[in-house]
């Protein structure tokens, strides 16, 4: 099954996976760690274009989606904000830009403009490397720590390989938090 793009309609948002070996054999110091990541999941692929990119970015409400290669390895996250740079004047990314461009006289439609000059490009060319990445034998502790200090989704990437396993998201955390009936 191809990395990404995958949905199934009857699963809940986040999905709270056990490691795969038989976790009822080993004695109660070794077992691992329930893991909370969503292995349904979007991603783009680094030949994928910015006009698809947005696309899913506004059908699924999200500001950043991963980035992987033809073999499903992670390459980047295409985040927002990067496109959005793209957006301005160079000068008001120079250090620490420009207060504020009230001068420019660019209007929505000049942007629109911009926008669909860098529709065509591969998201490829925008994707940030991922500063952090988690696994799926993290700790969901480490991982509400990582969103703590600002990611607003983590990679769920495997330690061999690199290849995209799943994504978690603050909301997928939240969502494992509130089991019903047990609050």
């Amino acid at each position: 099954m191809p990395v990404g793009r995958r949905r199934r309609a009857a699963l809940p948002c986040a999905v709270i996976e056990l490691e795969s070996r038989c976790l009822a054999s080993l004695p109660k110091a070794a077992m691992s760690p329930v893991v909370i990541f969503n292995r349904e999941f979007e991603c783009l692929q680094d030949t994928d274009t910015i006009a698809e990119a947005t696309r899913q970015m506004l059908a699924h409400r999200v500001s950043d989606l991963p980035v992987v290669d033809v073999d499903g390895k992670l390459v980047g996250m295409f985040k927002l904000e990067r496109l959005l740079a793209a957006l301005l004047p160079a000068a008001a990314l120079v250090g620490y830009g420009m207060p504020d461009l009230s001068f420019v006289s660019d209007d929505l439609d000049d942007l629109r403009d911009k926008m669909r000059a860098v529709d065509a490009r591969h998201v490829r060319e925008f994707a940030v490397e991922v500063e952090n990445v988690v696994h799926p034998d993290t700790a969901p502790l480490e991982m509400v720590l990582q969103l703590y200090r600002g990611a607003n989704s983590l990679p769920v990437v495997e330690r061999d390989g690199g290849r995209l396993v799943g994504v978690v998201t603050a909301r997928d955390v939240l969502a494992a938090l509130h089991v019903p009936g047990q609050r």
